[in-house]
């Protein structure tokens, strides 16, 4: 991985010559790495790593979190696979059953009734 101070030396160089073959050469990178940066710097204007985008994305989104949350206040007794039904939610059970712990509510499986469990 490239320091934000070398990052920045290749992209003057860059400007300067245009030519990712001999900039890649200088720099010990593929050509893809050049031109990489260089579009960076066109759309974002920096060319600093971007660590908040490194890793595994959150499944739910704050606002499926809110959802969530409002569904849980208005019917208590709902089960986790209503709640991803009523949704619409593409998720598995277990992130529901998560976020739901996570919003402090406890979860509990429906059971039956004492009268209408068989003996």
């Amino acid at each position: 991985m490239l320091h934000d101070e070398t990052r920045k030396l290749l992209i003057e160089a860059w400007n300067k010559t245009h030519n990712a073959k001999e900039i890649a050469e200088c720099f010990s990178v593929n050509t893809s790495t050049v031109y990489r940066l260089e579009k960076q710097m066109r759309e974002t204007g920096s060319v600093k790593t971007m660590t908040s985008q490194r890793g595994r994305k959150h499944a739910l989104t704050p606002e499926d979190i809110q959802n969530i949350d409002r569904v849980v206040q208005q019917e208590p007794d709902i089960t986790i696979d209503e709640i991803i039904d009523k949704l619409g939610l593409h998720v598995c059970n277990e992130t529901v059953r998560k976020a739901v712990i996570k919003l402090g509510y406890s979860y509990k499986k429906k059971s039956l009734h004492a009268s209408e469990q068989e003996r």
